[in-house]
């Protein structure tokens, strides 16, 4: 590469289609693509690596386009990466009939690392800056952006959806920015039309993307009628469209929820439906009425977005599961920016049989839901930061339902502590579930009807695990059961004490 070479899309992009993986990403391949990650897939030795690895597994189901064009760039910038030279083009896919993934197989994984990387803390943080000054959709920003590092040789990825919630995600390589006319222009590598398969894309100048106003833009896979099963990218989707500069996302770091590595007041919401159930979140709000959606409904667009400067609920971001390929997502993925002091959020959730994880530095929470009507509607609050006592309440609009909950604070990579409540049910009346700032007991407590709890307690300190265990207890309506053990020290169980309060 000569350091006057343009970005050229027959050289310089791989002649490989984007492709989805059809398994899960490994334990290896999550520790080569952070720093930091516990040698063995161990929730007793890293439970915060593993309840992470249940978001990252999936991130490449749906595609691999962040990690083929951030891989491309590496190589157009640098000449070569990760034991890979340039140009691109000079590696081959695996075989002659959809011409999908590379045929080498180091290159196949190089290109998951990458992929993944968009998790990674400063690749997060950028999103929440993107999402907080409002510029999700805003095509003239992304295109100012792109000029700019291309002038000072920060390439960026473009990030691009046809709706709110990552509708066919995608990722491309805008590697030249143009005004014609009145019009900003884009032109980009597409990981889902190479040149080497789609040439006419590029010689009949349709791989542009239009921008004639923040929201008014477009790009159509399609375009000239020459190719089908492509998609078509609009501002007046509500999609979206931001640029991200390569330089945040492609050196290995942390994940975000590292435990001593704080993003600070950055917090992770996963919901997902287990087996054949489907779950979706309906509504995210706080106590002063600030929400993220205008109803509580089942949301289809972003039209449902609150906008209102009075009732919108900022720091709250869906993730967009960028891949390329038409797919459903893992699960509704939400990253949150809540300064400590904050309003405790409540979370509405609709469906069957479900998993909630709450993440944040050092700190997580799970609530599984049992079976249940499709329609039935929980709401889950969340109290407390990682320095506070937390509490997670819970009620359904189901007749019954069955709940698990589990709290656990890691304060250093060989020390953490955890409260567990087992298979409780919860029909017309909330339960209550809270841990004090040192982790060290348990409180539960329901509001009309009594409840019927198993309660656990662990410790593991260097190595070794203390645990207590009580059996079901019967917790009467109005009142709460605090529950310690008697001597942390006693391995490898301890004495449980409870009374009421």
């Amino acid at each position: 590469m000569g350091i006057l070479d343009d970005f050229n899309p027959q050289r310089d992009g791989w002649s490989f289609v984007n492709w989805g993986e059809a398994t899960d990403f490994s334990w290896d391949l999550y520790r080569r693509t952070y720093l930091a990650i516990n040698p063995t897939n161990d929730p007793v030795e890293a439970p915060l690596d593993v309840a992470f690895f249940q978001i990252f597994k999936s991130c490449a189901a749906n595609g691999n386009c962040g990690g083929m064009s951030m891989l491309a760039l590496a190589l157009f910038k640098y000449g070569g990466y990760m034991g890979f030279c340039s140009p691109p083009n000079f590696y081959t896919p695996a075989n002659n009939v959809d011409h999908q993934q590379p045929s080498r197989a180091d290159l196949h994984e190089a290109v998951n690392i990458m992929q993944a990387r968009q998790f990674s803390a400063p690749g997060i943080r950028n999103f929440l800056d993107v999402v907080k000054a409002g510029q999700l959709s805003d095509g003239v920003t992304a295109w100012n952006r792109v000029q700019s590092g291309l002038a000072s040789g920060d390439y960026c990825m473009l990030s691009l959806s046809n709706g709110i919630f990552g509708t066919a995600a995608h990722t491309v390589i805008p590697y030249r920015a143009d005004m014609i006319g009145g019009a900003r222009v884009l032109h980009v590598w597409d990981p889902n039309r190479p040149y080497a398969w789609f040439s006419q894309h590029y010689d009949g100048d349709h791989n542009k993307i239009v921008i004639t106003g923040p929201t008014s833009w477009s790009y159509d896979q399609n375009a000239g009628g020459l190719f089908s099963g492509g998609t078509l990218y609009d501002g007046s989707m509500n999609g979206w469209c931001f640029a991200i500069p390569t330089s945040l996302e492609i050196h290995k770091g942390h994940q975000p929820i590292s435990p001593g590595f704080i993003l600070t007041g950055l917090t992770t919401l996963f919901v997902s439906g287990i087996g054949a159930a489907s779950a979706t979140v309906t509504q995210i709000e706080d106590d002063q009425g600030r929400r993220l959606y205008t109803t509580d409904a089942v949301q289809q667009s972003r039209a449902g977005l609150e906008t209102s400067p009075v009732h919108r609920l900022r720091g709250v971001a869906p993730w967009p599961w960028p891949g390329g390929l038409a797919g459903s997502a893992p699960g509704e993925l939400f990253f949150i920016e809540r300064p400590p002091g904050s309003s405790p959020l409540k979370i509405s959730v609709q469906g069957g049989e479900y998993h909630l994880v709450h993440l944040s530095s050092g700190h997580l929470t799970e609530v599984t839901a049992g079976h249940s009507a499709a329609t039935s509607k929980d709401t889950v609050r969340l109290e407390g930061s990682a320095d506070d006592a937390q509490s997670v309440t819970v009620s359904t609009s189901a007749p019954q339902r069955h709940f698990s909950i589990h709290h656990l604070r890691q304060n250093s990579a060989q020390a953490w502590r955890s409260v567990r409540l087992r298979d409780t049910v919860v029909s017309d009346h909330q339960l209550r579930v809270t841990a004090p700032v040192a982790f060290d007991a348990v409180e539960v407590s329901g509001t009309t009807a009594p409840l019927d709890a198993a309660i656990e307690l662990r410790r593991y300190d260097d190595g070794k695990v203390t645990k207590g265990k009580l059996a079901q207890q019967i917790i009467p309506a109005g009142r709460a059961l605090r529950v310690a053990p008697s001597d942390w020290n006693r391995l490898p169980d301890t004495k449980l004490e409870c009374w009421l309060r």
